[in-house]
């Protein structure tokens, strides 16, 4: 793989905590710091500020066709201004200090701003042609006519560049070759790709299926062209890669653009899904002052997986700014139905208990230096233009609060900044133990409430240079047997991978444990293969199998239930729960003190990527604790 390695408000204008650093000056506006390891956003003044923010706080002159189910402000105020000053006085007694994504940029209104420009999306970057040579300039033009409003504006405090671009590999990686040859970007891709393999054709077949009628380079330059991963070759390497030039082109052109349209402003980065391609993270470091992410809260509880967030820090080495999370009940006042796959709980007060943990959770993380929910009002009954229909108002479509979810963020809010001092990396266990299971868990429930997730995570999970863990593994046992779950995200594309019939067991996203015990060895694998989901439209989900091993590899099928449960969602979303019953690792039942040899490792799609705990370390003495 010789290529591929990859390259508040009511105190002064805005409150906060000097920051008592040692040579620190304000810089004149808005700056990012690192103090004791602790990142911050920095105000004009010189504070620290830990943003906590809510999108579209806006008064919804685009609902006036949809008045008898959704919010418009002439229903309830006798002018915008009056909703702005109840609006924001109702924000700053709930605890919130910025003006989030898509919200009222009028400067009546004292909370900071954070604005969406999609610049990439105005200049035509994403899914045209980001290496057309005139995009410098194009970028530059778009940059100048939309930062217009804000360059003067003193309540800016920067900007996301788009939302959710997403860096799906696979789809960029097709969508460019099969492009015409006039299109800079697939040009691009050609001259990579042939320089990769040296122009020997014979060397891309070990990795790639071409297309019908494609015997060489040169037919790649043709309209049309396709190139599939081969079972067993490592051609997702350079698809990484050229995912990798993409992304580092989009940063670097709307950088640049910014930084001469706005000298000075705070870039953002582009809201990035609950998912990330680690070569687009890498390739974003030098370009931004923040990593944006939206997140989808991983269970109801309001957990939060550390890998996601220590991952960003290993690659980017910025802050992090959650743009957009959200919790949704089906309990509500609105009417909506929370009509996918976001994660929807039965009540009100499960809705509080969740957000509220989950904002603590996040001003746990040293690199996290604000979030902002999603949103200030219910979605419209019956679902907004693209359909999507959910709960995720702090406010009604009638202009009535959710007062047990507003109360408890008022009361938590104002505390997130001492949260957020105190925080501090993971400890390591000197010494590797699985904890026992505080609660009986269910391999039934369908959820991962049931257990004791920061006793149970196994860490540091190891992976090969560059690259960080995508996922974690939590394992807790019991006397009649060892429990684990993992939550992880890795893409997959249906049409990217060459095969017919079933999925290749060799290209399916993998977890493998190996357990000794008295001397004897015995190795299981739970396999998820992706198909079409039944329950998420044009979605891939999970299919899961669980295995008997030997030498790694899969060689009898074992039943699934009550073994392994998979937590319903689309891909790249993973989670699932498996149970290993004391009888299978050879002993009547475990018990404080047991001794085992274990050797744990979770793959990737297409082998992409190997995280192993720990890959120096195969066959690791653990002590039941």
């Amino acid at each position: 793989m010789l290529f591929f390695v990859c390259l508040l408000v009511s105190c002064g204008r805005y409150a906060g905590t000097p920051l008592n650093v040692p040579g620190q000056q304000a810089t004149g506006g808005w700056s990012v710091v690192r103090n004791e390891g602790i990142w911050w956003l920095q105000t004009p003044e010189g504070k620290r500020f830990y943003s906590r923010g809510v999108n579209c706080v806006e008064s919804w002159d685009g609902n006036k066709g949809k008045r008898e189910r959704s919010f418009y402000w002439a229903d309830h105020y006798p002018s915008r201004a009056a909703w702005r000053k109840d609006a924001g006085a109702q924000l700053l007694a709930w605890g919130f200090n910025t003006r989030g994504g898509w919200s009222d940029n009028s400067s009546k209104m004292a909370l900071p701003l954070c604005v969406e420009l999609d610049l990439g999306r105005v200049a035509r970057l994403h899914w045209f042609d980001p290496f057309d040579p005139t995009n410098e300039e194009i970028v530059y033009a778009a940059a100048v006519q939309l930062t217009a409003p804000y360059r003067n504006d003193p309540q800016l405090l920067g900007y996301f560049t788009d939302n959710e671009a997403g860096w799906w590999n696979a789809p960029l990686f097709l969508w460019y070759l099969k492009d015409k040859w006039q299109n800079h970007t697939k040009q691009k891709l050609w001259h990579e790709l042939h320089a990769a393999y040296n122009g020997d054709w014979k060397k891309l077949l070990k990795d790639f299926v071409p297309g019908p009628g494609m015997a060489g380079f040169d037919d790649l330059k043709n309209e049309g062209a396709l190139l599939q991963l081969r079972p067993g070759g490592q051609g997702i390497h350079f698809v990484n890669y050229f995912t990798g030039l993409c992304a580092q082109r989009y940063y670097k052109l709307v950088h640049d653009s910014l930084r001469r349209a706005h000298p000075g402003s705070l870039i953002l980065g582009d809201r990035l899904p609950l998912y990330y391609n680690q070569h687009a993270v890498r390739a974003m470091a030098d370009f931004v002052d923040v990593v944006s992410t939206n997140y989808n809260i991983s269970v109801e509880d309001g957990w939060v997986a550390p890998y996601y967030f220590e991952g960003l820090q290993k690659l980017a080495g910025r802050p992090v700014l959650i743009s957009e999370f959200f919790f949704c009940a089906r309990e509500n006042r609105s009417g909506n139905r929370n009509n996918g796959h976001l994660l929807t709980v039965q009540t009100q007060d499960e809705r509080t208990r969740g957000a509220v943990e989950a904002v603590q959770n996040f001003a746990r993380f040293p690199n996290v230096v604000g979030s902002h929910w999603f949103q200030l009002y219910d979605e419209p009954t019956g679902g907004r233009s693209d359909g999507e229909d959910y709960n995720m108002g702090l406010i009604d479509i009638y202009n009535m609060p959710y007062e047990q979810l507003t109360g408890r963020f008022a009361a938590v809010n104002p505390q997130l900044e001492q949260t957020h001092a105190a925080a501090a990396q993971p400890a390591v266990a000197a010494a590797p133990v699985i904890r026992r299971a505080g609660a009986p868990i269910s391999l039934t429930d369908k959820t991962l409430t049931d257990w004791d997730k920061p006793a149970t995570r196994v860490a540091p999970l190891a992976t090969a240079a560059p690259g960080v863990p995508f996922g974690d593994v939590h394992m807790a046992w019991a006397p009649d047997g060892l429990y684990l779950f993992c939550l992880a995200s890795s893409y997959v594309e249906k049409d990217l991978l060459s095969y017919t019939g079933e999925y290749p067991l060799s290209e399916a996203f993998q977890l493998h444990l190996a357990i000794g015990c008295k001397g004897a060895k015995r190795e299981y694998a739970v396999c998820l293969l992706p198909r079409l989901s039944h329950s998420f439209k044009n979605e891939l989900e999970i299919e899961s199998r669980l295995y008997v091993c030997k030498n790694g590899k899969p060689v009898k099928p074992l039943p699934a239930q009550g073994m392994l449960q998979v937590i319903s969602r689309p891909l790249p979303h993973i989670a699932f729960e498996v149970f290993l019953p004391a009888e299978l690792l050879g002993l009547k039942k475990l018990a404080q003190g047991q001794p085992l040899a274990v050797d744990l490792s979770v793959t990737s799609f297409y082998r992409d990527q190997t995280m192993r705990w720990s890959a120096a370390e195969a066959g690791r003495i653990v002590t039941l604790e």
